[in-house]
């Protein structure tokens, strides 16, 4: 599995490993579904959709995708399921197509993602640690 569950005391901590920094993209958006609504299939898109996102370095910009992905669960009660990924890592831009899909049914609430503990990590994998405020 190439990502797991971390301890927290009072919230919960995600590592997420991918052989590059789109495939981190990817990883990380189904690692924090599969955190908020456990094992799930047959997701119904709804339309097609684009996250375009800027920061200042790595880990504001996968920090950022997270929280934009749950903004759409909390905003537009859909899930964006990421299908093409381009990453600018000298920019640091963020442009991802993919599939709004209607949700299932949560097993966990996720107020934010947060930078408390997170880093990331590009050698020998690409690795990013990231926790979550509950």
């Amino acid at each position: 599995m190439p990502w797991k569950e971390l301890p927290h005391t009072a919230d919960a901590g995600l590592e997420i490993e991918a052989d590059s920094a789109e495939g981190l993209v990817l990883e990380s958006a189904k690692a924090l579904y599969s955190f908020m609504f456990g094992e799930f299939s047959d997701l119904k898109p709804d339309q097609e959709d684009t996250i375009k996102i800027e920061s200042l370095d790595l880990l504001e910009l996968f920090v950022s995708w997270l929280n934009e992905l749950l903004y759409i669960y909390d905003v537009r009660e859909r899930i964006f399921y990421p299908r093409d990924v381009s990453i600018d890592l000298q920019g640091m831009r963020l442009s991802v197509n993919g599939n709004l899909c209607i949700p299932p049914k949560p097993v966990r609430a996720i107020k934010a993602v947060t930078y408390g503990s997170a880093e990331i990590t590009t050698k020998p994998t690409w690795r990013f640690r990231v926790y979550l405020d509950l």
